[in-house]
C-alpha cells in the first residue's frame, strides 16, 4: 500500500520522538483505503493490484509494530532507571 509506505517514510524520517513511535497510527485516508481492501478482501472482490496493495500493508504494519514495542520497551527502560 504505497500510501501507507509513504506515510510511514515521512513519519520516521521527521525525528519521532519515542513517545510519537510508541503512539503512531496511520492517517484517516489509510485507514479507509485498510477498511475497503479488507472488506473486499472478505467478500472475495479483490484484484490482482489489490491483493498486492493488501499484503504490502500488512508488511508495513508489521513493521511498524515492531517499531512500537521497541519503542515502547525503551520507554519503560528508562522510567526504571
Amino acid at each position: 500500500m504505497q500510501h501507507a509506505y509513504d506515510e510511514i517514510l515521512d513519519f520516521v524520517t521527521s525525528g519521532p520522538s519515542l513517545d510519537q513511535i510508541a503512539d503512531f497510527t496511520y492517517s484517516v485516508a489509510t485507514l479507509e483505503r485498510l477498511a475497503y481492501l479488507l472488506d473486499h478482501e472478505a467478500l472475495g472482490f479483490l484484484n490482482d493490484g489489490e491483493r498486492e496493495e493488501l499484503a504490502e500493508f500488512r508488511k508495513c504494519d508489521a513493521f511498524m509494530d515492531q517499531l512500537r514495542i521497541r519503542a515502547q520497551r525503551r520507554l519503560s527502560e528508562l522510567q526504571n532507571a
